[in-house]
């Protein structure tokens, strides 16, 4: 029989390492919905968390605290963790325009952590190679190109400047990295509208944290912008054309490889992990249609059989590949471009008539992505 998994547990130290904890984050830490809001309601009604409501300028800011009696159960169960939460509360502290503006960006990277580890990246400290110089020649986990990793800013902060306090990096709209083989990803949080944006801080950083990683063992070649959204209507204000004078909110950079866009609901957890691990969708029989690319071709993933079109796979809703074709730029001539059902008014209104946007058969999707499990099944599934 396999090991019982704690919900309570992976919720309290979910809560206790962001300091600050959505609600309705709360309801995405498994992957079923229902079972999960259970799990926070029983947390609350047992006195385990608090809920902190602040009245924001446009919305009401609802927060998950720790209480003594959750500190004392995470002490109980998993001591490391409670060393690992005690860590980042005593380094955490920092100056914001406002507390309703600090609160919002623990929000924000409390986002980050819970998608990246719905993608199987390995959080705690311990269970991954350390950025410190002082430890990384002892580190006691070397670094594994298979494996997947995230980091915060915090461990990013600490790692700038242990060497010189005179460097600041806090400036970075980065709410954490993932890594996996040669490839960074830098994730940030746009909400629901566009981010204010400082372009040449956000690539300086980039670039610092590229140099910092290849230093301490990991042959990344490849930096890439994953930006988080509350819907697909914020993929397209992130994708209009900057100003010609220059603009202070998000521009779609060619610094990185590639800017991927998902959703911060259930469709963009389960659309992170085949960004990072990018599934090969040639050959599947939903694909029939198509006929596959010939190896080695790097342009277009198929060609439509009746008409020789190529064909580009797009469900990771790379944004930087969409304005290309937008503009017309590349040799490709009236593509289709494929996504998911979700992305596809978005996408066609990105792309207007520079291509034809369809939607991947479901087949491959396995049913609608927000689409919540239902309660009892995942009961069945995990019984804690």
């Amino acid at each position: 029989m396999g090991k019982k998994t704690d919900r309570l547990l992976d919720l309290l130290i979910l809560v206790g390492y962001s300091i600050a904890f959505p609600v309705k984050l709360a309801k995405r830490i498994s992957g079923h919905t229902q079972y999960d809001r259970y799990v926070m309601y029983r947390a609350l009604r047992e006195g385990y968390v608090t809920l902190i409501r602040k009245e924001g300028k446009r919305q009401v800011i609802r927060s998950l605290q720790l209480t003594e009696k959750g500190f004392d159960y995470i002490a109980g169960r998993d001591p490391e963790a409670l060393v690992m939460i005690y860590g980042k509360m005593g380094a955490s502290p920092r100056i914001y325009p406002s507390k309703e503006a600090r609160i919002l960006r623990l929000h924000a990277i409390a986002t980050g952590l819970v998608m990246a580890r719905t993608a199987g990246a390995l959080i705690p400290p311990l269970e991954k190679p350390s950025l410190l110089f002082r430890d990384f020649s002892r580190s006691a986990q070397p670094v594994d190109p298979e494996k997947v990793y995230y980091y915060s800013p915090l461990e990013l902060r600490t790692a700038f400047e242990e060497l010189d306090d005179r460097v600041v990096s806090k400036t970075s709209r980065l709410i954490g990295i993932i890594i996996h083989r040669n490839h960074c990803y830098c994730l940030y949080f746009a909400g629901k509208s566009r981010i204010f944006w400082q372009r040449v801080t956000e690539e300086n950083h980039a670039y610092g944290i590229k140099a910092l990683l290849q230093a301490r063992g990991f042959r990344i070649n490849a930096l890439s912008q994953i930006v988080i959204g509350n819907h697909m209507d914020v993929a397209e204000k992130l994708c209009r054309s900057p100003r010609p004078g220059g603009d202070k909110y998000f521009v779609v950079s060619d610094f990185f490889d590639h800017c991927y866009f998902v959703t911060d609901d259930a469709a963009g957890d389960r659309l992170l992990p085949m960004i990072i691990r990018p599934v090969d969708f040639r050959g599947a029989p939903a694909l029939a249609a198509y006929r596959p690319a010939s190896q080695g071709e790097r342009l277009f993933d198929a060609l439509e059989a009746s008409t020789g079109r190529p064909v580009l796979l797009e469900y990771g809703c790379d944004l930087l590949m969409l304005e290309q074709l937008r503009l017309g730029c590349g040799p490709l001539k009236e593509p289709i471009v494929l996504c998911f059902d979700y992305q596809c008014d978005s996408v066609s209104r990105i792309l207007g008539d520079a291509a034809e946007v369809r939607p991947i058969p479901g087949e491959i999707w396995q049913g609608d992505p927000r689409k919540p499990v239902d309660a009892e099944e995942a009961c069945r599934t995990d019984p804690s």
